[in-house]
């Protein structure tokens, strides 16, 4: 009897190519494109503060003012491209706000395309980890699952958490973090070659200059190459020319930065933003040095009357609406101090805030259920939810540094949308369930039913949106742009660009029809709270009390533009502009 020989038990390794079920990512990108383009589209007329000046910026870089347009408040790379894409499409006034959401929708499509290389990733790895197990081996969801519910996720926190209404560079950063955390995944699964690790820090650089919160997250992903990395002798040397590719990128722009403001500093948003929603300064615009603890402002706007508050801006600053172009000048000297009890209200409010936006609303309970369905499938229940060092250190580890970030400050969903997208990704990244028929078949029907979920609230705004009440006016009526309406209503009343105006009501909303007007507002008389923006509970004194006419008039500003002025004063100067709810009032001498 002759000896058999023993077989060998092979373990297959995927291929560098991921199986990928192509039609349906085709379907899925088709889907995520075509809800992108509804939603830039519908809002294509909007604009806000921020955004406004974000174009301003743009304009300062173009024409090379560098003393304007170096700013602590704004990150420049947002301007760049806006500034960019307006020098080339050159847009009449009424489509500059639409080439602006044609920008951010391009954005958009390429956050898809680094959500997708980061998704790739994620399952190249899940692969990988599965068959490194052998005969052990348990599951994660299917690559369909991962594919349906990954799109679905950022479709969801790309135009429902961030949005295409607000003109802001969140989507923007949202490019970056998914390339840098999809570059830890392939640093963890290949080793990382060296230039690998001189992208990841091109990223973090890039990321940096978007926003200045990628700043201080730069040093958390490059800390966790460490992590990752299977050599960590070899990981060393390449870290440092990730950090070295860092700074290359960053640098140029900290230095100039630190120049203007006489001090080391990499931005102060952070530092603003601690003292109007933690230390209790006034917030945003005509800081007077009020709250006796946040320091004693170098340079506020210009009080010129006392009883009703008016405030004049000419000088220095330039930009359509000076205080809000570069807070950082107007706020120097504010000192933030620490008072931990009202950090400490802070971090647990925001914590809430935070926690309400990654686990609260139909899609959350979609993810929320298709991981109970994990955690059913497992023959060992909480052991489906194991750790996976390299895709938890890649997303959860990012995701949760930057969300403890926030919590001390202030949070808005805008800031935080790509790192719950992180944070869920990481979550399922732990699922590991039998590689059995029935365990497979609970973990479809779960998976199945999170993605329905998952894509239904996104579809179902998106038609409210495009088709519902309102949707009809604001997608086929050209005429429906009421700031554009607002500028072209002062040129025909002899205003041209470069004049200055002043308003009463708020100058963050003034913005929007002075940018189209190539105007700059040099004065003020803001209602009492921010938030407030239309006058119209003002008594009719304010519109004709000669107080206020003549302050008005020792500016410079050539008109006054206010909204809802009573039709009573019609006959004292003030005129409606054009069939707007706005009117104008031209000074003596102007």
């Amino acid at each position: 009897m002759g000896l058999t020989k023993p077989t060998e038990t092979v373990i297959s390794t995927p291929s560098d190519k991921t199986h990928v079920p192509r039609r349906l990512v085709i379907l899925l990108a088709v889907a995520a494109v075509g809800l992108g383009a509804v939603h830039a589209w519908t809002v294509r007329h909007t604009m806000n503060p921020d955004g406004v000046s974000y174009l301003d910026m743009g304009d300062a870089y173009l024409r090379g003012d560098w003393g304007v347009a170096v700013n602590a408040y704004w990150s420049p790379l947002y301007a760049w491209l806006l500034g960019l894409a307006l020098l080339a499409l050159k847009p009449s006034p009424y489509w500059e706000f639409a080439v602006v959401h044609f920008v951010n929708f391009a954005i958009y499509l390429c956050a898809m395309a680094a959500f997708h290389f980061l998704l790739r990733e994620l399952i190249r790895h899940h692969r990988t980890r599965t068959a490194e197990l052998g005969p052990d081996r348990r599951a994660t969801l299917p690559d369909w699952a991962w594919w349906a519910f990954g799109y679905g996720l950022f479709v969801w926190s790309s135009l429902h958490l961030i949005g295409m209404k607000r003109v802001n560079p969140d989507l923007c950063a949202a490019v970056f973090l998914y390339l840098a955390a999809g570059l830890l995944l392939r640093i963890g699964r290949t080793s990382g070659s060296w230039g690998m690790f001189v992208l990841l820090g091109l990223v973090l650089g890039f990321g940096y200059l978007t926003k200045a919160a990628m700043f201080p997250l730069a040093f958390v992903f490059l800390a966790l190459t460490y992590v990752v990395a299977a050599d960590i002798r070899t990981a060393a040397p390449r870290l440092l020319v990730a950090l070295t590719s860092f700074l290359i990128v960053a640098s140029p722009f900290i230095i100039t930065l630190s120049r203007a403001k006489g001090r080391l500093t990499f931005g102060d948003s952070a530092t603003l933003n601690y003292a109007w929603h933690i230390d209790g300064v006034k917030r945003y615009v005509h800081w007077q040095g009020e709250h006796l603890r946040g320091g004693v402002p170098r340079h506020p706007t210009r009080k010129i009357l006392e009883q009703p508050a008016i405030y004049e801006f000419s000088s220095p600053i330039g930009g359509t609406y000076p205080p809000w172009y570069d807070a950082s000048y107007w706020y120097e000297g504010v000192t933030p101090f620490l008072n931990p009890a009202y950090l400490a209200r802070a971090f647990v409010l925001n914590a809430g805030h935070c926690a309400f936006k990654a686990f609260v609303g139909l899609t959350q309970f979609g993810l929320i259920a298709g991981l109970l369905m994990t955690w059913l499938a497992g023959d060992r229940r909480w052991s489906c939810l194991g750790f996976d060092k390299v895709a938890h250190a890649s997303l959860l580890i990012p995701a949760l540094a930057a969300l403890g970030m926030f919590c001390l400050v202030h949070v808005d969903a805008r800031y935080i949308a790509a790192f719950i997208v992180l944070l869920w990704l990481g979550m399922f990244s732990g699922v590991r369930v039998p590689d059995s028929t029935e365990a497979q078949k609970v973990v479809c029907c779960g998976a199945l039913a999170m993605v329905v979920l998952v894509w239904f609230g996104t579809v179902a705004e998106t038609v409210r949106m495009g088709y519902g009440p309102g949707g009809p006016t604001s997608w086929r009526d050209a005429s429906d742009h009421p700031h554009w309406q607002v500028a072209d209503g002062l040129a025909r009343m002899g205003i041209r660009p470069g004049d200055k105006v002043a308003c009463i009501g708020s100058g963050f909303e003034a913005s929007y029809w002075a940018r189209l007007a190539r105007v700059n507002i040099v004065a003020e008389l803001p209602p009492p709270h921010p938030a407030e923006f239309r006058p119209a509970y003002w008594s009719v004194d304010y519109f004709a009390d000669p107080r206020i006419l003549a302050a008005f008039s020792r500016t410079d500003a050539k008109a006054i533009v206010a909204e809802d002025v009573p039709a009573s004063l019609a006959r004292t100067g003030w005129r409606r502009i054009g069939r707007t709810h706005h009117y104008a009032y031209f000074p003596a001498g102007h």
